[in-house]
């Protein structure tokens, strides 16, 4: 016998709809669908009965009609929202950077969510649940943690790949700047020490971070050093690791003037390597500053190369930048003259 759609009235006023079948007189019920108060949920579930049908007996309707696509509300349980395809589509960045040759998905998680929102490990964990329905223990995650590092080489070396075979990128050509990450904590031990911070937290531990990048700020590695380095002795490390893994014999490191001394200077170019520096052009002589100023004559986008003992130094005038330094500088004479006023009337 064949299976047919059976609406019936239940005890407390809705409609029962059922896929039954006929036998001897008698109503066998293959699936009770469910049950609705309004036409609308009615109607959905007399489509919900129809591809059961079509799914479990394979028996085909006669004249075959358009399934509503429809939701009823009073039938269907709410358990939550996943954003698949936002992890799919971090999934594929990944991919396409090589990252999933890696295998250790904690690892790929912890970035995605740096990504979407930078936060605690507990609170990552909390929102890859939330938003993509990944779980990963508390336990699991913390004993995970210091295995981490073994990636680190592996990483080096697909961002190079990627930088220079994807993005074009010239490995000859890299810049290079220092960070301070400090720690929630005052408890200090060999790597997290209280030093020099960019944040202005020199009271809690930290630590140092050197990062090298292309020309258009793509990664390429990263040394950690203790929280009390000086900035300057952080760069020849960093650069001997990647001139190591790197096939090219000339290197120019930009990097800024206030982390590099004369002997760092002397040991970049004894290395082997060039560098473009920022110069601090107040250390120079009095008559090389007016010689600099007379030369570039006040003219927008002027630029003049003078010699010195660290190779050519590269001066350039810009009007936009002149008439910002003198606001600020008439604003500071304004404030310093206010001063002596009052200090005059006391």
């Amino acid at each position: 016998m064949s299976a047919s759609i059976r609406k019936t009235k239940t005890g407390s006023g809705a409609t029962a709809v059922q896929v039954v079948r006929y036998e001897r007189r008698r109503v066998v019920v293959l699936k009770h669908i469910g049950s609705g108060h309004r036409a609308d949920e009615v109607a959905a579930l007399v489509d919900g009965a129809r591809q059961w049908i079509w799914r479990s007996t394979l028996q085909q309707p006669l004249f075959v009609t358009e399934t509503r696509r429809s939701l009823a509300l009073a039938t269907t349980r709410y358990i939550g929202i996943s954003h698949a395809f936002a992890y799919a589509v971090l999934q594929g960045s990944a991919k396409q950077c090589g990252l999933d040759t890696l295998e250790d998905e904690l690892l790929l998680d912890l970035a995605y969510m740096r990504l979407v929102e930078p936060s605690s490990k507990l609170r990552a964990m909390e929102l890859l649940e939330r938003y993509f329905t990944r779980r990963h223990s508390q336990r699991s995650v913390y004993r995970a943690l210091p295995k981490l590092n073994r990636h680190k080489e592996t990483l080096e070396t697909l961002a190079m790949t990627y930088a220079k075979n994807v993005l074009g990128a010239s490995m000859e050509l890299v810049l290079y700047d220092v960070t301070t990450l400090y720690f929630e904590s005052f408890k200090a031990d060999e790597l997290r020490i209280p030093g020099f911070s960019k944040d202005g937290k020199s009271q809690q531990p930290q630590i140092v971070l050197g990062l090298l990048v292309t020309n258009t700020g793509f990664p390429l590695g990263y040394e950690v050093f203790a929280g009390n380095t000086f900035e300057g002795k952080t760069i020849l490390p960093v650069l001997r690791a990647f001139m190591a893994r790197v096939d090219t014999k000339d290197l120019v490191v930009v990097a800024d003037a206030a982390m590099l001394s004369e002997k760092v200077l002397n040991e970049i170019r004894q290395a082997g390597m060039s560098y473009i520096v920022g110069a601090r052009l107040a250390n120079s002589s009095p008559t090389l500053i007016h010689r600099i100023s007379q030369e570039l004559g006040q003219l927008d986008n002027a630029i003049v190369r003078v010699p010195s003992k660290h190779g050519d130094m590269v001066c350039a005038f810009s009007a936009k930048r002149f008439k910002k330094d003198q606001t600020t500088m008439q604003q500071q004479l304004t404030k310093a003259q206010a001063l002596v006023a009052r200090k005059s009337s006391l």
